[in-house]
């Protein structure tokens, strides 16, 4: 339960949390992560500073001790990993831009708080064996076994986000040029081509999908009750198919459009073209894919080249 003490810390963040939801659009788990964070940061200030009630008296030596205390919490860690430590300054960097921007405050603490530097790590991926293993339809498939199918073809193929597979509807969906409407995050809409094989799956899906479907469900994908597919539901899915397949690797939604950016580069596909398809905003977080394809090119080549690496008795 909130301390009125700091009710006006709470309200502060709410209106910010209402401000990202229904001006930004930003994206539900976005918005969580958020408030997780600036909630969390107000507990951490009240119990340094009990009598900061305000955002507006917060000083930059102030946040600085909250950044350091989170980045410190874990008695088994000498600190946090810089990754969680830059998503929170950027956090904070966000709600003291909204605080200004509403002129909450007239000096803005976060403005010389540079956000950390961390290097980021290269995405697992599927190859394109074990995805043929993983597409696989079992013995006397049901239909849940068809819509499974659709599902991964459809990822390994688009490379859209879970969240946006599952707001798929048929309308959407124009099956001659081979293309879906998507809206992804900050509701922007973009158009995300799909190949043969996709529509193959989602041909065999639309032949049973009455069978789980309730008529007034216009959603691609449905549940067992026929209604609209939850991002969870699809992962327990996938990870069940991976699984079954025998893939030493954990698959999950965001494997398969890992898989897919990496399988297009390799394709010699123009990064700005897999930017677009991807629903990226900026260049500069696709790129990450063009150093997991150096990676995958070193790893043919150690195996492929006869001058790669020396005999043991040479």
């Amino acid at each position: 339960m909130q301390d009125e003490k700091y009710g006006g810390l709470h309200n502060a963040v709410s209106d910010f949390i209402s401000y990202l939801t229904y001006e930004k659009r930003y994206s539900v788990h976005t918005i969580k992560s958020y408030e997780r964070e600036l909630r969390h940061f107000i507990e951490v200030l009240n119990a340094r500073i009990p009598d900061l009630i305000s955002f507006t008296d917060a000083t930059e030596h102030d946040l600085r001790l909250g950044i350091r205390e989170i980045s410190s919490a874990d008695p088994l860690k000498d600190n946090i990993s810089n990754r969680s430590r830059a998503h929170l300054v950027s956090t904070l960097k966000s709600f003291y831009k909204y605080l200004s921007l509403m002129n909450l405050i007239k000096v803005n603490p976060m403005a010389d708080i540079k956000t950390p530097k961390f290097t980021a790590d290269l995405p697992a991926y599927l190859t394109y064996e074990q995805f043929e293993k993983l597409a696989v339809l079992p013995d006397d498939p049901s239909p849940k076994d068809y819509r499974d199918r659709a599902i991964v073809e459809l990822l390994f193929a688009s490379g859209v986000r879970v969240s946006e597979l599952v707001s798929i509807r048929i309308g959407d969906i124009d099956f001659e040029k081979m293309e879906i409407r998507i809206i992804g995050k900050g509701n922007k809409e973009r158009i995300v081509p799909f190949g043969s094989y996709s529509l193959q799956a989602m041909m065999e899906w639309f032949a049973v999908r009455d069978l789980l479907a309730s008529a007034e469900c216009d959603y691609l994908f449905v549940n067992r009750f026929g209604e609209m597919m939850t991002t969870r539901a699809v992962q327990i899915a996938i990870k069940k198919m991976g699984l079954a397949a025998d893939i030493p690797l954990k698959i999950t939604p965001h494997k398969l459009r890992h898989s897919f950016a990496t399988e297009m580069l390799a394709g010699g596909a123009d990064i700005r073209v897999v930017q677009e398809i991807l629903g990226h905003t900026s260049l500069s977080v696709t790129q990450i894919y063009l150093h997991l394809n150096i990676e995958r090119l070193k790893e043919v080549y150690t195996k492929a080249h006869p001058l790669a690496f020396m005999e043991e008795n040479s």
